[in-house]
This record gives structure tokens, sequence and C-alpha cells, in this order.
């Protein structure tokens, strides 16, 4: 009889629970954080106090990457002449996205290069100085692919909880923009899932996390955009249904701009020092993590379509949707790797 009891407690209070949860509402917070914006959808019990902690992490992971503030932990080893050491205690982000990006790194091949930013500046993509090349100085390239030698940098643990990287030249400089939004959004979904929360969808300049189910009890459905110069973000050119994954997409088409016949994008190879479109329109990476999508993203279109699907077929946990259009004609041809199309919306074919 008390086994009977105890078990019609435990559904009751099982049934209490789930009736409790299902009645906490959804909702939509957004900010500003690295230069962006950030757009969560969340359920929650106390949307000021999660807005509160998720502003104050976002402040503090700026500390860390941010290339606009002058005290941030990136901007004092890029003005740093040789050795650079800060305090570990004091910066928790450095030093796992120095190790991931090296990881990225070797199993890219060197692709995916950090050290990529003075080219970035070069060419005007930079934070501070965005200007548009006038003419292209190929000395200057050569000149600058000299700095390209993430392969030499090392991260080290020293006395007092201090972490040091030793600059082979005082020139070099670290640019982790293209894994770094990833990384915070990994950051603010581990906040809120340790504070309780299994629910949610998390947008950091279209980095992507997502768990659970959104208010219509459905997995988020995320749209890839129309990779077209001057598409809107509303025009969604193929929808998506994910839930406990990331996801992130990387494309020429909306930062790039013409000078005198020749296009440049944002996208730079760090082999050639070139700033000019693979024949990739844009990348969508499906991970895990949302820093391996990040990454993955910009590493595929350094990479080009041939290359990028023979590197994921080594990877393990990376799905990706390749978009480009050979012929110029405006009509879009897809790639995408197995595992991706049991992301389709209603399975829909590509």
């Amino acid at each position: 009889m008390f086994r009977i009891f105890y078990s019609v407690l435990i559904i009751a209070l099982a049934n209490l629970y789930s009736c409790k949860e299902s009645e906490t509402p959804y909702y939509k917070l957004s900010g500003a954080a690295q230069g962006t914006t950030y757009h969560i959808t969340v359920q929650t019990k106390d949307p000021k106090s999660t807005q509160q902690s998720v502003d104050s992490i976002f402040a503090d992971f700026n500390l860390s990457m941010s290339l606009y503030i002058d005290s941030s932990t990136l901007v004092y080893f890029n003005n740093a002449d040789s050795v650079f050491c800060y305090d570990g205690k004091k910066d928790k982000y450095f030093e796992p996205i120095f190790i991931k990006a090296k990881e990225v790194y070797a199993k890219s091949g060197g692709a995916f290069n950090p050290t990529i930013a003075p080219l970035v500046n070069y060419y005007g993509f930079g934070y501070k100085e965005k200007k548009e090349l006038k003419s292209l100085d190929t000395l200057k390239i050569k000149e600058l692919l000299q700095l390209m030698v993430f392969d030499s940098l090392k991260i080290v643990q020293s006395t007092n909880d201090q972490w040091c990287i030793t600059k082979p030249n005082k020139n070099v400089m670290l640019d982790f923009n293209s894994l770094s939004p990833g990384y915070a959004v990994d950051i603010v979904a581990a906040f809120l899932e340790a504070s309780g929360m299994r629910n949610y969808m998390i947008e950091l300049g279209g980095e992507i996390r997502a768990l659970g189910v959104n208010d219509k009890k459905q997995e988020w459905v995320i749209g890839i955009n129309r990779p077209q110069e001057g598409a809107n973000e509303t025009e969604i050119e193929l929808p998506l249904m994910i839930s406990n994954k990331s996801l992130a997409t990387s494309g020429n088409y909306r930062n790039s701009y013409e000078s005198k016949g020749q296009k440049f994008a944002h996208i730079i190879n760090p082999f050639t020092g070139m700033s000019q479109p693979t024949d990739i329109l844009s990348a969508t990476v499906i991970a895990d993590d949302c820093i391996s999508a990040d990454a993955y993203a910009t590493a595929f279109m350094v990479l080009g379509l041939d290359k990028s699907l023979e590197l994921i077929a080594q990877l393990k946990g990376i799905e990706a949707c390749f978009i480009y259009d050979n012929e110029g004609d405006g009509i879009f041809e897809f790639k995408v790797s197995e595992g991706f199309p049991k992301y389709y919306l209603h399975n829909e074919q590509k």
C-alpha cells in the first residue's frame, strides 16, 4: 500500500512539475555584445535577472576578446612587443579560445589562421579602421604574409596564474572574431543550463545555439539566409530545425566591396594574402558546440568546396551545407555533408 501511494505521489509531483514547467513563459532578450547584437528566446521565470546575468557575461567576455576596447586581453597582446602575459584568473576565456584556434588551424591545414589580423586591417575590414583599399600593393601583401605565424605561437602557464605568449615579431596580431562569438554563445548557453533553463535559442551576430523546444513545443526553426548582396536578412534560402545543436554561417556576400573593378571580401586567404571570394557563397556548419561551428564555417570559406568536403569526411560531429553559383546566373546550387539533410524542415530536399 505504501509503495502504491509513494508511486502515485511521485507521478502526481511529476505531473505538477510538468504543468508548472509548461506554464513558465518564454521571453525575448536582446542587447549589444562584441560589436554586434544578441537575441535570446528563453523559457525563464525571471527574465530581468537572466538578462542582467547575460549582459554581465558579455561585458566580461569583451574584456578578453574585444578589439574595440583598448584594455582587453586581445588588444594588449596585439600591442605587445615580444612576450605577452596575462592573469588567467581575471581572464578565463583567452586560453580556451587560443587552444581551440590551434586545433582548427591544424585540422584545416592552416586555412583557419587567427594571425590574419594585419591583412584584415590592410584590406579595410578591421574594427577601428574601416576604409576601402584604393589599389592592391603586392609587395605589401608579401610583407604581411610574413606575419602569418600562428604555428609558432605557443601559450604556456608560468607562475602566479600567468599565461604567456612569445611574439616572434611585434607586428604579429591576432583576430579571433572567426570563433570568439561562437564561444561567447557557448558560455551563455552554459550559464542558462546551469540555471536550470532547458528551452532556449541564442543568436549572436549570426552564431546560434538552441536547446529544447520553442513556445510551440517544437524544435527551433533556423533559416539559412539567401547568400546574395542586397538580400534582406528575412530572405531565407533553406529552413532548418535544430535542438541541442549549434549553427554558424559564413559568407562573403554581406561584407565586401568593389574598388577599381576588383572585388574584395572580408574572408582572406592566409596562404596567398588575397581577399577574394572562393567558389562558395556561404558555408553553414552544424556542430555540438558553437565555437566549432563558427571556426569551421570560416575555414571552409577559405578552403573552397572540394577541399571542405574532403575535410568534413575526416571530422566527427561536423555537418555542413554549401551554397554556390558556378554559372553566375543567380540560381543557387547546394552541396551538403552526408548527415546534414536530417536537419531539413519537413524533410525538404536540396
